[in-house]
């Protein structure tokens, strides 16, 4: 493969090891490069680490019944 073709990744990360503690990040990386797919890798890692501990800081909110609302990133 020639430096001059595509290059696609799937970057996957997980954080928690049981279904109820599992944030799961993914994304795509495509370069025309291997110096662009490297220097797009960097960025992607900072920021699914970023991404990550937000995903961390959601937690349930308990509401009165017929509410089922969770907490979210966003303002309500």
């Amino acid at each position: 493969m020639s430096d001059g073709d595509a290059y696609d990744v799937t970057v996957k990360m997980t954080r928690g090891t049981s279904s109820d503690d599992k944030e799961v990040v993914k994304t795509e990386v495509s370069a025309d490069s291997l110096d662009e797919l490297d220097e797009k890798m960097t960025a992607i890692r900072e920021r699914m680490d970023d991404w990550a501990g937000d995903l961390r800081e959601i937690q349930p909110v308990a509401h009165p019944a017929g509410h089922d609302d969770q907490s979210t990133l966003g303002e309500p």
